[in-house]
């Protein structure tokens, strides 16, 4: 049964982080909103109620502030990590769709794979470097629908895309010795307060955009509470109850939800190579995620 809660848990987080991808390009279509003004929004708000509420349940929330070494590291992680990534992913939904978006991402976990291997001098799991080389080409067929000389969308998705798979590999590396010490959520409401506020000297929240209306306002809430406050709080307490890599391979269900969304009530469609690129992704992500046997 407690397994079952944690498959549940990352499942729901992984799906409202793929439900907020698509409410970002609902509100870029609906009204002026620029990508910084939401990334400061989202981050801002949800890094002030996550904090509040580990507040109220008796969490130490200034216990990674306890040295020179780790507040320097939990101000990376909010800027070079957090704000980095949901900067690059905003903008690649704002110049392609949330479907795109989520699926050159999902690079990023190959990616970690490489920095990590040329860290420790050490040759990946062959399985490693079979989904490593699958995800090169999934991502291509995607880009290119087996034209190279024509892409299949805006270069300026591709760019921000690309760089949102670099923001996962920063988001996912820079915390890790705080991780060893301090709660992961409490790093994560952090991250994204600090992330938030920076931000904020860019794209001030106060600047409301055009035609801003009370649907608007109901559409960015839910990506604050929901695609953010419930997705972060859901998926790392998932850690809790099951094995990472059955986490890893739910966290698939983010592009999946995207996809769905955006084929069936969006309109937007694929083409046959770029379907089979977006299998091969998926591919490489089962088995960046499958666990290794155990000598």
């Amino acid at each position: 049964m407690t397994k079952f809660k944690g498959i549940i848990y990352a499942s729901l987080g992984a799906a409202f982080f793929g439900i907020s991808s698509i409410i970002a390009g609902l509100l870029f279509n609906r009204c002026s909103i620029e990508p910084g003004w939401l990334v400061t929004t989202r981050m801002l708000f949800s890094g002030l109620l996550l904090l509040a509420w580990l507040a109220i349940t008796k969490h130490n929330i200034f216990s990674v502030w306890s040295s020179v070494k780790s507040s320097l590291r939990i101000v990376a992680f909010g800027i070079f990590g957090v704000l980095f990534a949901q900067s690059s992913f905003l903008l690649s939904v704002y110049y392609g769709n949330a479907a795109i978006a989520t699926i050159l991402q999902s690079l990023g976990p190959s990616i970690i794979i490489i920095i990590l291997a040329i860290k420790s001098k050490a040759i990946p799991r062959r399985l490693d470097i079979i989904a490593i080389f699958l995800s090169l080409i999934g991502v291509f067929l995607l880009v290119t629908n087996g034209n190279i000389g024509e892409l299949s969308f805006s270069a300026s998705a591709l760019v921000w895309g690309l760089l949102s798979a670099l923001g996962v590999c920063a988001y996912t590396l820079i915390p890790c010795p705080l991780i060893k010490e301090h709660p992961p959520l409490s790093l994560v409401a952090w991250a994204l307060l600090i992330g938030g506020v920076i931000s904020n000297f860019l794209h001030p929240v106060t600047n409301l955009p055009k035609n801003f209306d009370q649907t608007d306002l109901l559409l960015v809430s839910l990506i604050v509470v929901v695609g953010t406050l419930l997705a972060y709080s859901l998926y790392i307490n998932s850690l809790k109850y099951t094995e990472p890599h059955i986490v890893g391979m739910l966290g698939m269900l983010e592009p999946v939800t995207a996809i769905l969304i955006s084929t069936l009530f969006l309109g937007v469609s694929f083409l046959g190579f770029q379907q089979l690129g977006i299998f091969v992704v998926f591919l490489s992500l089962f088995l960046i995620n499958f666990p290794a046997k155990k000598k």
